[in-house]
């Protein structure tokens, strides 16, 4: 019987994702229909098979994940359709083959978005040769950071293993991982700067772009009339289409259950 919602949550969340790619925006009725057949069908499961523990498990997952996702959204850090894609899992899938299903599926959400953000942000780059023009007088001007890092990382290391020698060979993997980890922030900052902030005239603003202070909530067509009125010039932003993520980790979640420990 759980397949019934396995199957709308995969299909569900694929959708999500292709929508996110190709139009930026996920329709509301999607995410809220989710919650909706999750709600309804651990409620029929209740009723059914007399098991009320899904169901508690489904409103309180689903509720802790909808608050944080929302949370993030008010900070400006989600889009709305990624805190209602991340509760709608919740709420779908609360139980899997007799475990929790929000433990695993969590922590390859973490694991997929590195991987997609990096692979995400360097085509986004290629693609944009005008901004990789930016990158080599970046690295210039924050030289001291780049080969800073991993050197204080380095000897925090040498200090350690003076008392505990056993963690020197944390150097052979920890220093190269900084030493990227801050190539890669440094490529991210003028990715982001060149490429997802634009300087537009009002005359160009279109329906469902985003302001560069405001939410990640495109705009409507009064308030494109309003700013074409009141403004000759707005900075909008773009950003990664991250919907994509929620769909690939649950897949896998399904698959291969937790894949955090089969790599460390």
């Amino acid at each position: 019987m759980i397949e019934i919602i396995i199957i709308l949550a995969v299909a569900g969340s694929i959708i999500a994702g292709l929508w996110d790619l190709k139009t930026t925006e996920v329709p509301d009725p999607l995410p809220i229909g989710m919650v909706a057949a999750g709600i309804i069908f651990w409620v029929a499961n209740w009723i059914v098979a007399g098991e009320l523990s899904p169901l508690l498990l489904s409103l309180g997952i689903g509720t802790v994940l909808l608050a944080a996702g929302m949370l993030l959204y008010s900070k400006g850090q989600w889009g709305g359709a990624d805190a209602w894609i991340l509760a709608a899992i919740g709420y779908m899938i609360p139980v899997y083959n007799g475990n929790i299903f929000i433990v695993p599926y969590l922590f390859n959400f973490m694991l997929v978005s590195i991987a997609y953000t990096v692979i995400y942000s360097v085509v986004i780059g290629l693609l944009n040769r005008k901004a990789l023009a930016h990158v080599a007088a970046d690295f210039k001007a924050n030289i001291r950071i780049i080969a800073g890092a991993p050197v204080a990382v380095f000897a925090v290391i040498l200090g350690i293993s003076f008392v505990l020698p056993q963690f020197i060979g944390l150097s052979l993997t920890l220093v190269p991982l900084v030493f990227l980890l801050v190539i890669f922030w440094r490529y991210a900052v003028v990715v982001e700067k060149h490429v997802f902030k634009k300087k537009i005239p009002v005359g160009k603003l279109r329906v469902g772009d985003v302001l560069e202070k405001g939410n990640w909530v495109g705009l409507t067509e009064s308030q494109v009339r309003k700013l074409r009125r009141e403004k000759r010039y707005v900075v909008i932003k773009d950003g990664m289409r991250f919907v994509p993520v929620f769909a690939i980790a649950l897949v896998l979640t399904l698959l291969y259950g937790n894949m955090f420990f089969a790599i460390i």
